[in-house]
């Protein structure tokens, strides 16, 4: 008797490549298994509810944020009791960074990180060459280049659109000591939340006209097909710009330093491989998820094709590193110590709602004390209500 799995996943080559192509690998392992992949957008992805989706879909590739909303409800399966002890192994010691552990909630696991990836900086070698510019190590020489690019028709490009905006809060806000945790019913304490707001202001104002309308793939886009924007200091990583087939590749690297913490604190993106409670075949299906987070399959056919993985032997590969410039060794100290924002039931509506009123802020509506204060007062309402 045959098993038919069908899944959903995120409209873009990362997300959508990887899994169509290990059909027919998987097929050939188990010839009793057909398994099928839909796309939705990436605006999708990190804010539709998963409700919709679980009632449809037997596997799901998800956001992180999204488990709390999910164990609540339930509508993933606990893959804890399903993951033999020799795959739980390898899991714990190697994902990348955080990423295994994001999808642990209240003693279950609701997802395997099958795709890591965190804020990270982006630029053109050429067009900063061009500019006689370097990338810059901290905020105020972030500032200064943004400047200078100007002198040579070249700009920096910030993502900003509303989730985008609300990312780069949280990713300066932890770089900056000074995290945003469940344990902690501040969003921002009133005087670093107006200093940090309007920091990120004066960045964007700096910034490429276009930034508060972009997400990153626009952004990266904009960069890779153009030869306007030389440098983007706050995206989520893409190695599908920086494979060494492309025309204008794109190198990725460390994101600058707020303060004196380095690059640690950028907030952690990637997807995560869930089975749905509508799954007839939760065995076959959390095998075949296992099989595409094996490190073997990982940083071979999954690399190679279009995907970014989230076990560290692909990210410690040499030939991976290689065949993406140096994306893996240039981005894994921040990467390492990303920031794993709140999962809390309710966080996702909050975290778009801070979204829009972070970008119209960047956009030149209200003041930054007005927004800290909606944000203490929102996150304060929402974890009340978890």
């Amino acid at each position: 008797m045959s098993i038919a799995l069908e899944g959903i996943t995120w409209d873009h080559p990362r997300g959508r490549a990887p899994l169509e192509k290990s059909i027919t690998r998987y097929r050939a392992e188990r010839p009793d298994v057909a398994i099928s992949w839909r796309a939705r957008s990436l605006r999708d992805f990190g804010e539709l509810p998963l409700e919709e989706l679980a009632e449809r879909f037997d596997l799901i590739i998800f956001d992180h944020p999204f488990v709390g909303q999910a164990a609540r409800r339930g509508l993933l399966v606990d893959l804890a009791p399903h993951i033999p002890a020799e795959a739980m192994a390898w899991l714990d010691s190697g994902a990348v960074g955080p990423s295994w552990r994001s999808y642990h909630w209240q003693g279950a696991i609701y997802g395997l990180p099958i795709d890591a990836a965190a804020q990270v900086a982006a630029y053109r070698p050429d067009l900063l060459a061009k500019a006689g510019r370097h990338p810059p190590a901290t905020f105020d020489q972030l500032l200064r280049l943004a400047r200078d690019l100007r002198e040579h028709g070249l700009w920096v490009g910030v993502p900003a659109c509303p989730i985008d905006a609300v990312c780069m809060v949280l990713t300066l806000a932890a770089n900056l000591g000074r995290p945003v945790t469940a344990e902690n019913p501040v969003f921002l304490d009133r005087e670093f939340g107006v200093r940090l707001l309007e920091r990120l202001k004066a960045l964007v104002a700096l910034s490429h006209p276009e930034s508060v309308r972009m997400n990153p793939i626009q952004m990266l886009d904009l960069a890779a097909n153009g030869d306007e924007i030389a440098y983007v200091p706050y995206t989520f990583g893409y190695t599908n710009y920086c494979r060494a087939e492309a025309e204008k590749p794109l190198l990725f690297a460390d994101i600058v330093a707020a303060g004196d913490r380095a690059c640690q604190g950028t907030l952690l993106g990637g997807a995560g491989f869930g089975v749905t409670s509508r799954c007839r075949n939760v065995a076959e299906a959390v095998r075949y998820g296992l099989w595409l987070c094996s490190p073997d399959y990982q940083r071979t056919h999954y690399f190679a094709d279009g995907g970014q993985p989230g076990m560290l032997q692909a990210w410690t590969d040499p030939a991976c590193d290689a065949q993406s410039l140096g994306f893996f060794s240039g981005t894994l100290r921040t990467l390492g110590s990303a920031y794993l924002r709140p999962r809390f039931a309710g966080y996702v509506p909050f975290f778009e709602e801070g979204g829009l009123k972070t970008n119209a802020f960047l956009r030149g509506e209200g003041s930054a004390e007005s927004l800290v204060d909606w944000f203490n007062g929102a996150f304060a309402d929402a974890l009340k209500n978890a």
